[in-house]
């Protein structure tokens, strides 16, 4: 095969130019001038993303609550976020009556469906808050280079130290304990930053003691599951579009089952991508995919259909009030009110502000992490009583990478996995989404830990030329592989020293991790390619679960199966909850679900705002109390 001389090609270097070449990336990134933000190099296609973006919320239309209870008609900005100073002034300004009749806190998959149902069905007059910890992006202003995503640490190190100036980067690391957790920050949550892989957990999963009753049988999820999928507009990559690295992906399977030695399913996965420009269900202009690679470090082409392009619109249209840059440190409660204690950090350095407002309901949904520090803290701080069990049942998902070399390989394998950008318009040759193949051995009679999926991955290009030199290798010769698979879940996420850890000494001895290994020997020999762990992310996961894991009673949950906030104070009785706290992201997860888990948190979050809604409780702030339909017949388009 003749490569063609249309995309970057990394010489073939000993190990010493390497070292040195590193030395000198290294040495460069140590200057001063390289912490600056750098101007993203716009192209065409993301000034016409942004622009499709702020047009299309500037046509949206909506009602909003005020605080003498009245609703006024509101014109779309060209943003979604309200002005912060509007979160300031709601204290007290409803006397008698809590400041927010629902408070949701972060805005991925959990939040972002929360808002979208629940004020959907909201009574006139009621209002409706959501915080993020992030800033408010747009497609086409995703930082295109390494040196400008300033991503916020929690490390206690010189480095860290830096990094946690600019707490509204796009990434967020957790790098204190024993698994490293990278999350996404921004209206959106991680949304903004996954692969947008739309798999469904196994029935199996569902199965395994640690689950509630209810939710034992999948078919409870099936309708939430379908109404995600609608919401996410899932599909396929069409086939006239395979790039080289699905191709290899997709060959190497076939060829290792043609041979004997496997027996598993592989196909091009769903994503929550738009293949061809379109108009959303909500109204938004969107570009079709171009497959440049950069699906992770945010698509500014505008084709991924993250929240930010679907539930939170919905949400918008629907009054739900939009704060971003605000991060809740913990919460109390106050004559039978949740007070939420909150940073603001503003823009044009100015100085940061603390605050508080109250909530009748009050939803976490601030990611695995996020939720469980928060409810650590108000716990440690603030006495909110709450189960032993916070912070225990972490899974990082069986997440495990692998690094697969084909620069020896004959014949010749070519990839393309090293990930172009749209700095220079659409790419000639595509690189694809960051992933679009799985290989599946999630099969019955297998026992679970070897239950696994494996995924083909692309870098974004602005991770490309550090992982080169870091993997002392050409990218475009290579393939990364994500595997999912099913760990013990006995990780525990620790409050020290007022930071947050995950404590698990042993996550990189998984049994998962060792079926994971010995598969992607296999995958590597099928076409010539050495295999090698993937050591710039080694005991790393960008899948965290648990935390808040539910269960059937206080003793072995921190949430019931609907994401109410058990209560174990002796006074409150037995299978007692918190009034109107909730808990609904990926930190309610029991176990490892064994794939990409975003269609499985939104499908439970669905379910839980439904209940919400249709909970007698709530029968003031919410109109389906009255009569309650199914499922479907609320599906928004």
């Amino acid at each position: 095969m003749t490569r063609p001389d249309i995309r970057p090609y990394f010489p073939a270097l000993d190990r010493r130019q390497m070292l040195a070449l590193g030395g000198a990336a290294l040495a460069a990134a140590a200057l001063p001038g390289c912490a600056a933000p750098f101007t993203n190099p716009v192209s065409g296609l993301a000034r016409a993303a942004e622009a499709h973006y702020r047009d299309s919320l500037a046509r949206l239309r909506r009602r909003v609550a005020r605080p003498d209870g009245t609703e006024v008609a509101e014109s779309g900005t060209g943003v979604l976020g309200s002005s912060p100073d509007g979160l300031a002034a709601a204290r007290n300004a409803r006397p008698g009556r809590p400041d927010f009749d629902v408070l949701i806190v972060g805005s991925g998959y959990g939040g972002a469906v929360c808002a979208a149902r629940l004020a959907a069905e909201r009574r006139p007059g009621v209002r409706i808050g959501l915080l993020e910890r992030g800033r408010e992006w747009a497609p086409g202003t995703f930082p295109a280079q390494l040196t400008t995503f300033n991503p916020f640490s929690h490390r206690p190190s010189w480095v860290g130290e830096q990094l946690s100036r600019n707490p509204l980067g796009l990434y967020g690391f957790y790098d204190r304990g024993d698994v490293v957790v990278v999350a996404g920050s921004g209206l959106g949550g991680s949304s903004l930053i996954n692969c947008a892989v739309v798999i469904e957990a196994e029935e199996a999963v569902f199965q395994q003691a640690a689950w509630p009753a209810p939710l034992r049988d999948k078919k409870v999820l099936r309708p939430y599951y379908l109404r995600a999928r609608r919401m996410l507009a899932a599909r396929s990559t069409p086939e006239d579009r395979f790039p080289p690295k699905l191709r290899t992906h997709l060959g190497t399977a076939a060829a290792l089952r043609a041979r004997g030695a496997w027996n598993a399913v592989a196909y091009p996965v769903e994503l929550a991508v738009t293949f061809s420009a379109r108009a959303n269900g909500q109204g938004v202009r969107q570009q079709g995919c171009v497959q440049c690679g950069d699906c992770t470090t945010g698509c500014n082409v505008g084709a991924k259909n993250s929240l930010d392009l679907n539930y939170l619109p919905l949400a918008w249209t629907h009054g739900t009030e939009m704060f971003a840059q605000v991060e809740v440190e913990h919460v109390d409660m106050v004559d039978g009110l949740y007070r939420v204690h909150y940073l603001h950090r503003p823009n044009g350095g100015r100085a940061e502000e603390r605050g508080q407002v109250t909530a009748k309901i009050l939803i976490l949904a601030a990611g695995t992490l996020g939720t469980t520090e928060i409810l650590l803290r108000s716990r440690q701080r603030r006495g909110l009583v709450l189960s032993d069990s916070l912070g225990h049942g972490f899974s990082a998902n069986g997440n495990y990478l692998g690094f697969v070399d084909y620069q020896f390989a004959e014949p010749e394998v070519i990839t393309d996995a090293a990930g172009v950008g749209i700095a220079n318009g659409a790419p000639p040759a595509p690189v694809g989404t960051t992933i679009q193949g799985a290989i599946d051995f999630r099969q019955p009679g297998r026992p679970l830990a070897r239950r696994v999926v494996v995924e083909d991955l692309a870098h974004p290009s602005a991770h490309v030329p550090g992982l080169s030199l870091l993997m002392l290798a050409d990218l475009n010769r290579s393939l990364t592989l994500l595997g999912c698979g099913h760990d013990t879940a006995a990780g525990e996420i620790r409050l020290d020293d007022d930071g947050i850890r995950v404590r698990w000494p042993d996550y990189d001895r998984q049994p998962s991790h060792a079926e994971l290994m010995g598969l992607m020997r296999e995958y590597a020999s099928a076409k010539g390619g050495r295999f090698k762990p993937f050591t710039p992310a080694r005991n790393y996961t960008a899948h965290p679960l648990g935390g808040c894991r539910m269960g059937a009673t206080v003793a072995d949950g921190v949430v019931d199966d609907r994401g109410r906030v058990f209560d174990p104070s002796p006074r409150a009785g037995a299978g007692a909850v918190h009034p109107g706290l909730y808990v609904v992201d990926g930190s309610i997860v029991p176990t490892a679900l064994g794939n990409n888990p975003l269609l499985t948190i939104t499908a439970l979050a669905e379910r839980a705002a439904d209940l919400i809604v249709r909970d007698p409780a709530h029968a003031a702030l919410f109109s389906t109390t009255d009569a309650p339909p199914p499922p479907d017949r609320r599906q928004s388009p």
